[in-house]
């Protein structure tokens, strides 16, 4: 690699000279903000009459036509200054300052066109693909513009500010010659992808997609990234949205059978390719087939219509954490390897689950290791004729714990008891659609309609007690009213009780659209009722716990396991392990076979000590569990070294040794949901102390 500090002007200048951006990078992401701070630097280098003024790094490499440079990092820099220029040329010629021909010349011959380009282009710079059509526009005289474009924008942006005339055309110009960069010729020999990884980005951070992008893409020769850009990687991003880190992380934390962390993706990511048997086309071809499950799923165009209606609702709240397990379970059913039916089993359980959870007012911060395991817990566990849909159903509803699946009796309390209006908005919407339309096919929009402001959730016994109300409530009113305000069986939707306000019930009953006249089922219990108070409200309720009931059930479980099937299970905060058998456990993407849980802690706490040995040693300095010694004297009977002399007791119970562990995981920082232990269903593992070895 060479490498020498040069004008920026210099990356553009020469007739032939063509800055090609590949496909492999990211799309100009730069926004006004970005441009705003380049422009005042520039006025600082005229305003301090500075003699260079440093704009980071470009990283490139020459092949491909003649002339021809392929810019490794510096893209965005490199546009921005281009849009500058075209911004100031067009000002020089078009009235926004004063005209200065040879200066416009001068910026369209050396900075924005290439006449003589070996590839036949006319434009110096050729942007990333997604980009292309809008920065073109920019130079077709009377073309319209693509306002979405970031190019565009900053291109105006520029425009605006070359209008206030805060510094004279050409001594903005020669500030723009004194930006200086450090510019890296790669030669054959260097790594491409090693010398990105190691970059200091000035502008906006790469997204981790970004980053997966250029390695699945920058080794490739021209033609091969252009196949694989055009064939995989471009339409991937499109059926996602271009919410690509997102989607990649759910589609491999499904083959790692484990939560991808964000902000280690790309890490994850590249580990995972280079153990895997599979080449960069299949990674990307398996990624692009998942990409459409993804889109589908989202936008409920499976193609069966029974499962499209059931995703239609689904998705009214935001249940993207439920991907790494719908995702193989959309490619096994695009592969056919279970039918519509049982499609629709996996999500109704699902939607079953996350619903009851929510009901109940349980944590969601256990969903993503749920949801993370259950597809290759459920694969390991399938033999020969088992269905798998069968197998997740009951891994679902066996979670304890912080992922417990709420049965009726939990769940039906919470119906009965919890208040019900001071939801989210997406929450409120779906609970209200699925109460009025259960499963039926003859539906009325109520999320929509909830959604515009149309109807709205009211109360039926008002918020505000008039003396009438008072009365009919009798001598308990205020309890009453304290009580069931918010609770559900208080609760309606309409378009016209806001009409009515705290008007007495038989005036809401049969008023102009009052409930008597209501086109909602929901409203139908309330159409021949005398009055309304505690007894009415307890009954509703119960109606509609039942209905409820019928549209979230308690799965039936018909899977039985083989005694030899193995299971996997976070250690979380609340699982008791005790008399469980324990084959290894697995953190931080790495597994450790054991047969004893003693084993397991002694080795869990060695590593987590390895890893930050001042957190370890604080937090035993807090319990009796650890003992420390002089490093040349051996460890007491029933302590083990963990660290040069700290000694952990050992000759515990099991879950006395779970909350020595949790302990140490919560003082480090750490998730006890990221520990896994890989366990045997039917195994004894009583020892004379009580621990499981």
């Amino acid at each position: 690699m060479q490498g020498s500090l040069q004008a920026l002007t210099d990356v553009f200048e020469g007739k032939d000279r063509c800055l090609v951006i590949p496909v492999y990078q990211r799309n100009y992401d730069w926004r006004t903000g970005n441009c705003a701070r380049l422009f005042d630097d520039l006025l600082d280098v005229i305003r301090f009459e500075r003699p260079n003024h440093f704009f980071g790094s470009i990283v490139y490499k020459v092949e491909g036509a003649i002339g021809e440079m392929t810019i490794i990092d510096g893209q965005q820099r490199l546009t921005t200054v281009n849009l500058l220029f075209l911004a100031l040329h067009d000002c020089l010629t078009d009235g926004t300052l004063e005209p200065d021909a040879d200066l416009a010349e001068w910026i369209h011959d050396d900075y924005l066109s290439s006449k003589h380009a070996a590839n036949g282009r006319r434009l110096k710079l050729k942007p990333v693909k997604a980009d292309a059509d809008a920065y073109e526009k920019l130079f077709a005289a009377g073309a319209d513009l693509d306002e979405s474009s970031n190019l565009t924008a900053n291109y105006r942006y520029f425009v605006e500010r070359l209008g206030r005339r805060e510094a004279e055309p050409g001594r903005l110009f020669g500030a723009i010659r004194k930006l200086q960069v450090m510019r890296l010729q790669l030669e054959e020999s260097d790594d491409a992808q090693l010398i990105f990884e190691s970059l200091n980005f000035t502008g906006l951070d790469l997204t981790q997609a970004d980053m997966i992008r250029n390695f699945v893409l920058m080794g490739q020769g021209h033609e091969e990234q252009e196949r694989l850009y055009e064939q995989y990687w471009n339409p991937m991003e499109q059926d996602v949205d271009f919410n690509s880190s997102e989607f990649i992380r759910h589609w491999l934390t499904a083959r790692l059978g484990r939560t991808v962390k964000k902000d280690h993706l790309y890490e994850e990511f590249r580990a995972w390719v280079r153990a895997s048997t599979h080449g960069i086309p299949d990674v990307l071809a398996q990624m692009r087939a998942h990409a459409r499950h993804y889109r589908d799923l989202r936008k409920a165009t499976v193609g069966e219509p029974r499962v499209d209606r059931l995703l239609r609702r689904f998705n009214l709240v935001d249940r993207t954490v439920t991907m790494p397990l719908l995702l193989p379970v959309m490619d096994a059913y695009r592969q056919g390897e279970f039918s519509a039916d049982e499609l629709l089993t996996v999500l109704t359980v699902v939607d079953t689950y996350l619903t009851r959870r929510w009901v109940c007012g349980l944590p969601t911060n256990a969903l993503n290791k749920v949801f993370s395991l259950i597809w290759r817990e459920a694969v390991k566990k399938r033999r020969d004729g088992d269905s798998l849909p069968e197998i997740i159903v009951p891994f679902l509803t066996s979670r304890q714990g912080t992922a417990i699946f709420p049965g009726d009796q939990l769940f039906g309390a919470e119906l009965m008891k919890r208040g019900f209006y001071h939801i989210p908005a997406a929450q409120r919407n779906y609970l209200w659609e699925r109460l009025e339309n259960g499963d039926s096919k003859d539906t009325r929009d109520i999320a929509g309609a909830l959604a515009a402001g149309d109807i709205s959730v009211e109360h039926i016994m008002p918020q505000t007690l008039s003396g009438e109300w008072t009365e009919s409530l009798g001598a308990r009113a205020k309890h009453v009213h304290d009580t069931w305000l918010h609770r559900l069986s208080n609760l309606t939707v309409t378009g016209y009780n806001p009409t009515y306000s705290n008007a007495p019930f038989a005036q809401k009953r049969d008023g102009e659209q009052g409930f008597r006249n209501s086109p909602y089922r929901i409203n139908s219990m309330l159409r021949d009722l005398d009055a309304w108070g505690e007894d009415e409200m307890v009954e509703r309720g119960a109606r509609l716990s039942e209905i409820a009931m019928t549209c979230w059930p308690e799965p039936v479980v018909r899977y039985s396991p083989r005694p030899d099937a193995p299971e996997a299970e976070p250690m979380g905060e609340e699982t008791d392990f005790t008399g469980r058998a324990l084959r290894g456990w697995e953190h931080d993407g790495a597994t450790y076979p054991v047969t004893t849980w003693r084993q397991m802690l002694t080795e869990a706490v060695f590593l987590l000590a390895r890893q930050n040995p001042a957190a370890v040693r604080r937090y035993a300095a807090t319990t009796t569990k650890f003992r420390t010694r002089p490093a040349q004297d051996e460890p007491e009977n029933g302590y083990v070294e963990v660290a040069p002399g700290l000694d952990m007791f050992v000759l515990t119970s099991t879950s006395d040794k779970m909350r020595t562990l949790r302990g140490l995981f919560h003082a480090m920082g750490l998730d006890a949901d990221d520990l896994l232990f890989h366990l045997q269903p039917d195994g004894d593992a009583g020892g004379p102390d009580g621990d499981e070895d």
